[in-house]
């Protein structure tokens, strides 16, 4: 029998950040931030992983950026929408975590429309400093061109999506750790 290792972490554990409500979401975005203020000593192992994060999206970025320019302009279906643009409570901690700025979300924009960061190349933000969704979500024509495209690129893909995830798994069981013995509320 072969054993499975689970290389994420299950975000399921930390409150939804409710983007319908633009002040209760800036307020949840406060928290985070006070949290990692007010617990920075004992967030140590978070900063500890974070290289291996960002080190993670980078490697990844080059090879998904080539596959999403050959196949996303000839779209006629942009899966870039606004509400799979706005961050979860995840994305928020690893953005703290690597010392990334949060993007300045406009909530008020129709969640079915375009995503607001979608310039004429593409997404505007670095991939570090867009909800992780937006890295690991592959529509049917990309995952058909990277399975009919070189081997060696799918197999890189695989392996360095598993990384990420492993990584963003390490970052996110630091942080919970130090969050739940704080007793911090997980609604």
């Amino acid at each position: 029998m072969v054993s499975m290792a689970v290389i994420g972490f299950d975000t399921t554990v930390f409150p939804r950040l409710d983007y319908r409500d633009p002040d209760a979401f800036w307020r949840q975005i406060e928290a985070i931030s006070a949290f990692f203020a007010e617990y920075e000593s004992r967030l140590g192992t978070v900063f500890k992983n974070a290289p291996a994060l960002m080190a993670a999206f980078e490697k990844l970025d080059p090879l998904i950026d080539s596959y999403t320019n050959r196949v996303c302009p000839y779209c006629g279906t942009v899966c870039c929408a606004n509400k799979f643009g706005f961050p979860e409570f995840a994305d928020v901690v690893g953005f703290i975590a690597l010392g990334l700025e949060i993007p300045g979300y406009d909530l008020n924009v129709d969640e079915n429309e375009v995503c607001q960061f979608i310039g004429e190349k593409g997404c505007v933000l670095p991939r570090p400093q867009r909800p992780y969704r937006c890295t690991w979500y592959f529509c049917d024509p990309l995952l058909v061109q990277l399975e009919i495209g070189p081997a060696r690129d799918y197999r890189n893909f695989i392996s360095d999506l598993q990384e990420l995830s492993r990584a963003r798994g390490e970052v996110l069981r630091s942080f919970f750790q130090v969050w739940e013995e704080k007793g911090t509320d997980r609604r």
